[in-house]
């Protein structure tokens, strides 16, 4: 699909961008700003976007301003769902040794790797949505459905590597 006009989609992720990798956080770059600065402007940065199609000269095309309706209407979500908290101090102190592989018992639970704590979000996120727009249910329980379905087989596909 092409957007034309999609100088405001451009912004949109450079301006998402420039938040991540000014975090003061484990994940930021720069680590400028403050968890309640960041708080604040993940807020407004998304409600300008939002706001930016009423602006002639900005406004994309009809799908550029759904892409951009939806982009910020997810990213105002996140960052209501976001704990804010202080980033713990980086310690100075070496690492623990980790401990050798043969001491560990071979029916040890596996720590869940990123992608299946983020495919359990989404399917919690995809479960709350359900129940709070009853007209969308149908649709959603696919969607859910699907989601969890596709979780699961990148989970199995990542244990069989894991292996």
């Amino acid at each position: 699909m092409h957007i034309a006009r999609s100088g405001l989609l451009l912004a949109a992720a450079a301006a998402f961008a420039i938040l991540a990798l000014t975090a003061r956080g484990p994940l930021g770059v720069a680590r400028l700003v403050g968890p309640r600065l960041h708080a604040v402007l993940d807020v407004a940065v998304a409600l300008a976007i939002a706001a930016a199609p009423a602006v002639p000269a900005l406004r994309p095309d009809a799908s550029g301003i759904i892409v951009v309706e939806v982009a910020a209407l997810a990213w105002v979500r996140l960052a209501t769902l976001t704990r804010y908290g202080k980033a713990p101090a980086p310690s100075r102190a070496p690492a623990p040794a980790p401990a050798p592989e043969s001491l560990a018992p071979l029916d040890a639970p596996v720590p869940p790797t990123s992608g299946t704590v983020l495919a359990r979000g989404l399917g919690v996120i995809a479960g709350r949505s359900v129940r709070r727009l009853p007209d969308a249910e149908d649709t959603l329980r696919s969607g859910a459905r699907r989601a969890g379905r596709q979780a699961a087989r990148l989970q199995r596909a990542w244990r069989k590597t894991s292996d």
